[in-house]
Protein backbone atom coordinates (compact mmCIF):
# COMPACT_ATOMS: atom_id res chain seq x y z
CA UNK A 1 0.00 0.00 0.00
CA UNK A 2 1.28 3.40 -0.71
CA UNK A 3 2.32 5.38 1.98
CA UNK A 4 0.59 8.78 3.36
CA UNK A 5 2.25 11.29 5.40
CA UNK A 6 1.70 14.05 7.31
CA UNK A 7 3.14 17.43 7.96
CA UNK A 8 2.20 20.21 10.51
CA UNK A 9 2.20 23.47 9.20
CA UNK A 10 1.66 26.72 11.34
CA UNK A 11 -1.82 28.98 11.40
CA UNK A 12 -0.77 31.31 9.15
CA UNK A 13 0.72 29.14 6.33
CA UNK A 14 -1.14 28.08 2.62
CA UNK A 15 0.11 25.90 0.32
CA UNK A 16 -1.18 28.22 -2.82
CA UNK A 17 1.08 31.22 -1.81
CA UNK A 18 4.19 28.68 -0.67
CA UNK A 19 4.45 27.21 -4.58
CA UNK A 20 3.32 30.21 -6.81
CA UNK A 21 4.94 33.17 -5.64
CA UNK A 22 8.31 32.28 -6.66
CA UNK A 23 9.01 31.47 -10.53
CA UNK A 24 10.77 28.10 -9.71
CA UNK A 25 7.75 26.34 -9.59
CA UNK A 26 7.69 26.46 -12.98
CA UNK A 27 10.24 24.48 -13.58
CA UNK A 28 11.14 20.74 -13.89
CA UNK A 29 10.60 18.48 -12.83
CA UNK A 30 7.73 20.58 -10.71
CA UNK A 31 3.61 20.40 -11.49
CA UNK A 32 2.08 22.98 -9.96
CA UNK A 33 -2.19 22.05 -10.25
CA UNK A 34 -3.60 25.36 -9.23
CA UNK A 35 -7.02 24.53 -9.44
CA UNK A 36 -7.05 21.64 -7.42
CA UNK A 37 -4.03 22.90 -4.64
CA UNK A 38 -2.11 19.79 -5.60
CA UNK A 39 2.40 19.73 -6.39
CA UNK A 40 3.37 16.82 -7.56
CA UNK A 41 7.32 15.97 -7.48
CA UNK A 42 9.52 13.63 -7.61
CA UNK A 43 11.77 13.14 -4.51
CA UNK A 44 14.59 11.25 -3.55
CA UNK A 45 14.03 8.47 -1.18
CA UNK A 46 17.07 7.96 1.51
CA UNK A 47 19.00 6.06 -0.97
CA UNK A 48 18.46 7.85 -3.64
CA UNK A 49 15.41 6.53 -5.89
CA UNK A 50 12.67 8.28 -7.12
CA UNK A 51 9.30 8.74 -5.19
CA UNK A 52 6.78 10.84 -7.24
CA UNK A 53 4.58 13.01 -4.07
CA UNK A 54 1.32 14.42 -4.62
CA UNK A 55 1.06 17.14 -1.43
CA UNK A 56 -2.13 19.54 -0.92
CA UNK A 57 -3.29 21.13 2.21
CA UNK A 58 -6.85 20.11 3.15
CA UNK A 59 -8.94 23.25 3.31
CA UNK A 60 -8.57 25.03 6.46
CA UNK A 61 -6.67 22.22 7.35
CA UNK A 62 -2.95 22.39 10.12
CA UNK A 63 -1.32 20.16 7.83
CA UNK A 64 -0.16 19.31 4.77
CA UNK A 65 -1.57 15.74 3.25
CA UNK A 66 1.70 14.00 1.14
CA UNK A 67 0.77 11.04 -0.89
CA UNK A 68 3.32 8.76 -2.35
CA UNK A 69 3.61 6.48 -5.25
CA UNK A 70 4.85 3.43 -2.97
CA UNK A 71 5.41 2.22 -0.01
CA UNK A 72 8.03 4.06 2.24
CA UNK A 73 10.19 2.69 5.17
CA UNK A 74 11.00 4.60 8.08
CA UNK A 75 13.93 6.68 6.56
CA UNK A 76 12.42 7.31 3.31
CA UNK A 77 9.67 9.10 4.84
CA UNK A 78 11.74 11.08 6.60
CA UNK A 79 13.66 11.72 3.28
CA UNK A 80 10.20 12.85 1.98
CA UNK A 81 9.41 15.03 4.38
CA UNK A 82 12.97 16.79 5.35
CA UNK A 83 12.68 17.89 1.34
CA UNK A 84 9.08 19.20 1.48
CA UNK A 85 9.92 20.96 4.49
CA UNK A 86 12.56 22.64 3.00
CA UNK A 87 10.31 23.18 -0.41
CA UNK A 88 8.00 25.26 1.32
CA UNK A 89 10.24 26.54 4.15
CA UNK A 90 7.66 25.19 6.73
CA UNK A 91 10.79 25.72 9.42
CA UNK A 92 10.88 29.56 8.49
CA UNK A 93 9.49 31.39 11.43
CA UNK A 94 8.51 34.72 9.36
CA UNK A 95 5.78 36.37 11.76
CA UNK A 96 8.20 39.11 12.01
CA UNK A 97 7.57 39.99 8.52
CA UNK A 98 4.59 39.83 8.55
CA UNK A 99 3.99 41.95 11.51
CA UNK A 100 6.27 43.63 9.29
CA UNK A 101 4.62 44.04 6.03
CA UNK A 102 0.79 43.76 6.67
CA UNK A 103 0.00 43.27 2.73
CA UNK A 104 2.06 40.77 2.28
CA UNK A 105 0.42 39.26 5.41
CA UNK A 106 -2.85 39.49 4.49
CA UNK A 107 -2.31 36.95 1.48
CA UNK A 108 -0.06 34.66 3.39
CA UNK A 109 2.77 35.90 1.19
CA UNK A 110 6.27 35.26 2.53
CA UNK A 111 7.27 31.64 1.74
CA UNK A 112 9.09 31.50 -1.97
CA UNK A 113 8.82 28.30 -3.32
CA UNK A 114 12.43 26.58 -3.34
CA UNK A 115 14.04 22.88 -4.04
CA UNK A 116 13.90 20.03 -1.98
CA UNK A 117 18.47 20.40 -2.20
CA UNK A 118 20.32 23.44 -2.24
CA UNK A 119 22.34 22.08 -5.07
CA UNK A 120 19.30 22.33 -7.35
CA UNK A 121 18.92 26.00 -6.40
CA UNK A 122 22.51 26.69 -7.64
CA UNK A 123 22.03 24.70 -10.85
CA UNK A 124 18.24 26.40 -11.46
CA UNK A 125 19.95 29.92 -10.68
CA UNK A 126 22.73 29.86 -12.88
CA UNK A 127 20.01 28.48 -15.72
CA UNK A 128 18.23 31.56 -15.03
CA UNK A 129 21.51 34.20 -15.58
CA UNK A 130 21.17 35.32 -18.76
CA UNK A 131 18.72 34.13 -21.12
CA UNK A 132 14.77 34.18 -21.18
CA UNK A 133 12.19 32.79 -18.58
CA UNK A 134 11.37 30.42 -21.41
CA UNK A 135 15.13 29.78 -22.56
CA UNK A 136 15.15 28.58 -18.39
CA UNK A 137 12.18 26.43 -18.58
CA UNK A 138 13.72 24.36 -21.36
CA UNK A 139 17.16 23.82 -19.71
CA UNK A 140 15.55 22.56 -16.91
CA UNK A 141 13.08 20.20 -18.53
CA UNK A 142 15.98 18.85 -21.01
CA UNK A 143 18.49 18.49 -17.55
CA UNK A 144 15.04 16.25 -16.36
CA UNK A 145 14.64 14.32 -19.17
CA UNK A 146 18.12 13.66 -20.12
CA UNK A 147 19.78 13.07 -16.85
CA UNK A 148 17.67 13.16 -13.76
CA UNK A 149 16.08 9.59 -14.22
CA UNK A 150 12.74 10.66 -13.16
CA UNK A 151 13.63 13.30 -10.92
CA UNK A 152 16.38 16.38 -10.97
CA UNK A 153 19.76 15.45 -11.25
CA UNK A 154 21.67 15.21 -8.21
CA UNK A 155 25.06 16.41 -8.25
CA UNK A 156 26.74 12.78 -8.40
CA UNK A 157 24.50 12.45 -11.68
CA UNK A 158 25.63 15.88 -13.64
CA UNK A 159 29.50 14.77 -12.34
CA UNK A 160 29.50 12.16 -13.89
CA UNK A 161 28.52 13.86 -17.29
CA UNK A 162 31.24 15.29 -19.52
CA UNK A 163 30.44 18.91 -20.00
CA UNK A 164 30.36 18.72 -23.93
CA UNK A 165 27.64 16.26 -23.84
CA UNK A 166 25.73 18.17 -20.91
CA UNK A 167 25.66 21.32 -23.08
CA UNK A 168 25.21 19.31 -26.57
CA UNK A 169 22.22 17.41 -25.20
CA UNK A 170 20.42 20.02 -22.74
CA UNK A 171 22.16 23.18 -24.59
CA UNK A 172 23.01 24.60 -21.68
CA UNK A 173 25.48 26.97 -23.59
CA UNK A 174 28.70 28.18 -21.68
CA UNK A 175 26.82 27.55 -18.15
CA UNK A 176 27.95 23.48 -19.07
CA UNK A 177 31.88 23.67 -17.84
CA UNK A 178 30.15 25.47 -14.50
CA UNK A 179 27.46 22.92 -13.36
CA UNK A 180 29.65 20.20 -14.03
CA UNK A 181 32.38 21.93 -12.47
CA UNK A 182 30.20 22.40 -9.36
CA UNK A 183 28.28 18.79 -9.27
CA UNK A 184 32.42 17.75 -8.77
CA UNK A 185 33.28 19.98 -6.03
CA UNK A 186 29.84 18.84 -4.43
CA UNK A 187 31.01 15.08 -5.03
CA UNK A 188 34.16 15.23 -4.62
CA UNK A 189 34.26 16.88 -1.03
CA UNK A 190 35.19 20.64 -2.09
CA UNK A 191 32.19 22.15 -1.46
CA UNK A 192 30.04 21.24 1.83
CA UNK A 193 26.31 22.10 0.96
CA UNK A 194 25.81 21.38 4.25
CA UNK A 195 27.68 24.29 5.02
CA UNK A 196 25.76 26.73 3.44
CA UNK A 197 22.66 25.81 5.38
CA UNK A 198 24.09 26.10 8.64
CA UNK A 199 22.14 28.96 10.50
CA UNK A 200 25.30 30.15 12.02
CA UNK A 201 26.22 31.58 8.44
CA UNK A 202 26.33 35.12 8.16
CA UNK A 203 24.96 36.97 5.16
CA UNK A 204 28.33 38.36 4.68
CA UNK A 205 29.97 35.23 4.95
CA UNK A 206 27.88 33.36 2.63
CA UNK A 207 28.10 35.56 -0.36
CA UNK A 208 31.42 35.77 -0.45
CA UNK A 209 31.33 31.59 -0.41
CA UNK A 210 28.99 32.00 -2.62
CA UNK A 211 31.31 34.39 -4.80
CA UNK A 212 33.82 31.71 -5.07
CA UNK A 213 32.03 29.05 -6.79
CA UNK A 214 32.87 29.03 -10.37
CA UNK A 215 30.08 30.52 -12.26
CA UNK A 216 28.33 32.69 -9.43
CA UNK A 217 28.72 36.48 -9.65
CA UNK A 218 27.05 38.86 -7.08
CA UNK A 219 23.01 39.03 -8.76
CA UNK A 220 23.28 35.10 -8.10
CA UNK A 221 24.63 34.85 -5.19
CA UNK A 222 22.27 37.25 -3.88
CA UNK A 223 19.62 35.02 -5.10
CA UNK A 224 20.69 31.93 -3.55
CA UNK A 225 20.87 33.99 -0.66
CA UNK A 226 17.23 33.97 -0.25
CA UNK A 227 17.12 30.35 -0.58
CA UNK A 228 18.81 29.83 1.96
CA UNK A 229 16.72 32.35 4.22
CA UNK A 230 18.92 35.40 3.97
CA UNK A 231 16.63 38.09 2.41
CA UNK A 232 18.77 41.22 3.50
CA UNK A 233 20.22 41.50 -0.17
CA UNK A 234 18.77 42.47 -3.12
CA UNK A 235 19.41 40.86 -6.22
CA UNK A 236 20.53 43.54 -8.89
CA UNK A 237 19.38 42.47 -12.57
CA UNK A 238 17.72 43.73 -15.09
CA UNK A 239 14.60 42.64 -13.94
CA UNK A 240 14.94 44.34 -10.75
CA UNK A 241 15.50 48.04 -12.51
CA UNK A 242 12.65 47.53 -14.75
CA UNK A 243 10.37 47.30 -11.94
CA UNK A 244 11.60 50.11 -10.24
CA UNK A 245 11.46 52.48 -13.52
CA UNK A 246 8.01 50.90 -14.41
CA UNK A 247 6.33 51.26 -11.15
CA UNK A 248 8.15 53.96 -9.32
CA UNK A 249 9.41 55.90 -12.37
CA UNK A 250 13.17 55.77 -11.53
CA UNK A 251 15.47 57.24 -13.91
CA UNK A 252 19.68 57.12 -13.94
CA UNK A 253 22.11 55.08 -14.47
CA UNK A 254 22.33 51.32 -12.89
CA UNK A 255 24.43 53.14 -9.59
CA UNK A 256 21.82 55.42 -9.33
CA UNK A 257 19.02 53.28 -9.31
CA UNK A 258 20.88 50.57 -7.46
CA UNK A 259 21.20 53.12 -4.49
CA UNK A 260 17.06 54.06 -4.59
CA UNK A 261 16.67 50.81 -4.35
CA UNK A 262 18.24 50.25 -1.46
CA UNK A 263 17.04 53.37 0.37
CA UNK A 264 13.36 52.26 -0.70
CA UNK A 265 13.62 48.49 0.40
CA UNK A 266 15.93 48.96 3.09
CA UNK A 267 13.15 50.12 5.67
CA UNK A 268 12.15 46.35 5.73
CA UNK A 269 15.51 44.97 7.02
CA UNK A 270 16.28 41.87 7.16
CA UNK A 271 13.38 41.29 4.71
CA UNK A 272 15.05 43.61 1.58
CA UNK A 273 14.30 40.62 -0.62
CA UNK A 274 10.75 40.24 0.46
CA UNK A 275 9.87 43.52 0.01
CA UNK A 276 11.10 43.77 -3.18
CA UNK A 277 9.45 40.61 -4.88
CA UNK A 278 6.33 41.66 -3.19
CA UNK A 279 6.02 44.34 -5.12
CA UNK A 280 6.90 42.29 -8.13
CA UNK A 281 4.95 39.28 -7.82
CA UNK A 282 1.88 41.49 -7.47
CA UNK A 283 2.70 43.41 -10.80
CA UNK A 284 3.02 39.96 -12.32
CA UNK A 285 -0.14 39.26 -11.39
CA UNK A 286 -1.90 42.46 -12.27
CA UNK A 287 -0.26 41.79 -15.72
CA UNK A 288 -1.38 38.05 -16.02
CA UNK A 289 1.75 36.69 -16.14
CA UNK A 290 0.84 34.67 -12.85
Amino acid sequence: MASVLSLKVSSDFALRPAVNTYGYYRLAPNVWDDEAGVLVRPLHDAGGGIVVTRTTQPRGGRKLTIRCDRTLNAADRAAVKRQVTRMLRLDEDLSAWRRLHRPAAKVHFGRLFRSPMLFEDIIKTITSCNISWGGTIAMNQRLVEHFGEGGFPTARQLAAVKPAVLQKRCRVGYRADRMVKLARDVVEGRLDMAWFESPDRTTDELFDALRHIHGVGPYAASNILQHLGHYDRLPVDSELIRHLKDSRGLEGTLAEITRRAHALYDPFAPYQFLAYWFELWTGYRQRGVL
